[in-house]
């Protein structure tokens, strides 16, 4: 019985259910049903299971559950306020049961300056003492931890099923760029007023997304006899990008693409490829003439992509004035508050870490991108070169938009680094997954 469970959680059908799982609670707005049954299910198996890899499934697709955010304070749900109970007391008595030393892990030094770094920044920030800082500061900290726990708890080689689940998400999150366009009333309007939200992101995240999952469309593509099919599906998702009209993330993932596109040429006849490209996108071209006048508005709207500021420039100006005034320690999490005292980021990784945490933050955030890359390309595999172009292509974002330190997206990064870790550091094991 016990082989039969283990079979299926480590399977593609599993992934695979649970995709399809949330694209139907998402479309359905059934989240109050969905995720506290994604969590419950997380919650069993951190107690009952050994091996935490499967558990990673239901943790990512939960992200894409929720198809409604517009709550005030006062009428959040019960279930967001149980999801990091639920994930914190699950990973809890996992480590009580199983006796796990969480203190094993590349990222470990980095992310120690990097809470050293918090902690002096408040030496000029002011104001620590609230409840809002102590939650964010605390935010900071549970990154630490699920990367800690699963870097600790997963069992053998998961870097394929991993990959499985990254595609799927793409998948998942392209479909449901999908269904926004088709429910609006007026596309067009839609598209010229950037208006998509598909409740648990706005136009920004969900390109960030899909920068991280998109590549590994184009690892199928890499790895198997079918390349054309893989292809198509890969311009079809970045299609769905195109539609996100997020111009930082199409310009980042348009420098992931020319990647992929450039290792599926390596060690093949390059010719091969560009013929598989350019039927792909005949295919594409058709589609997007007979919707061309939404494709013209998308057109228009991206038409000054590198000429139009944005008002991120002011943004930058200020960030490196902040980093004059405190170059060692920065001046704490709250460098930038907007005209009412709510947090804001300064839309730029390098300079937020400036601004906020100093010379120390820049360190320690060069610790973690070096260990993350590191790590990732350990073996020269295709699986390795397609989830280093992914995380690339989430940094190159990041230059641009708020990408690091965001608990959505930091997860995923995390658990990236924790899968890879645990399948590289005994070279010589099997591999775990079906």
């Amino acid at each position: 019985m016990k082989a039969t469970i283990d079979r299926f959680l480590n399977s593609f059908a599993y992934q695979i259910m649970i995709s399809l799982a949330t694209i139907l609670v998402w479309t359905m707005g059934w989240e109050t049903y969905g995720l506290p049954a994604a969590l419950g299910l997380m919650f069993i198996l951190f107690v009952f299971r050994k091996d935490t890899m499967a558990t990673i499934p239901l943790f990512l697709n939960a992200l894409f559950m929720i198809s409604h955010t517009g709550w005030t304070f006062a009428d959040v749900p019960f279930y967001i306020y149980l999801t990091p109970v639920a994930i914190i007391l699950g990973m809890t008595i996992h480590v009580i049961r199983y006796r796990v030393s969480l203190f094993k892990g590349a990222m470990l030094p980095g992310s120690l300056v990097m809470l050293a770094a918090v902690g002096l920044s408040t030496f000029n920030a002011g104001e620590t003492l609230s409840v809002m800082y102590g939650f964010y500061a605390f935010v900071g900290f549970l990154y630490v931890i699920v990367y800690l726990f699963y870097r600790n708890t997963i069992q053998g080689d998961h870097v394929k099923y991993l990959i499985r689940l990254m595609f799927l998400l793409g998948l998942v999150i392209s479909a449901e760029v999908l269904i926004f366009y088709l429910r609006v009333d007026d596309v067009i309007y839609a598209i010229e007023n950037k208006q998509i939200n598909l409740g648990w992101g706005i136009s920004n995240y969900i390109a960030t997304y899909l920068i991280l999952f998109i590549p590994m469309t184009f690892y199928y593509a890499k790895t198997t006899k079918m390349p054309y099919l893989w292809i198509i599906v890969g311009i079809f998702e970045g299609i769905m990008l195109l539609f996100t009209v997020s111009r930082g993330g199409i310009i980042a993932f348009a420098g992931t693409f020319v990647l992929c596109v450039v290792y599926l040429m390596v060690q093949k006849k390059w010719w091969h490829t560009a013929l598989h490209f350019l039927s792909a996108f005949g295919i594409i071209a058709l589609v997007a003439w007979i919707g061309k006048d939404f494709f013209i508005t998308l057109y228009a709207r991206l038409a000054n992509l590198l000429l139009d500021d944005t008002g991120r420039i002011p943004i930058w100006l200020d960030a490196i004035a902040k980093f004059k005034e405190h170059p060692l320690f920065g001046n704490g999490l709250f460098a930038r508050l907007d005209e009412a005292g709510d947090y804001r980021m300064f839309h730029n990784t390098i300079l937020h870490t400036a601004a906020t945490f100093g010379l120390v933050g820049l360190v320690a955030l060069g610790m973690q991108v070096f260990v993350q890359f590191k790590w990732i390309l350990q073996r020269r595999t295709p699986e390795a070169v397609f989830l280093a172009i992914a995380l690339l292509g989430a940094h190159m974002h990041g230059m641009v938009d708020n990408i690091y330190y965001m608990p959505q997206f930091m997860i995923v990064i995390v658990i990236i680094l924790a899968v890879c870790e645990n399948a590289y550091r005994k070279p010589l094991a099997l591999p775990a997954q079906a």
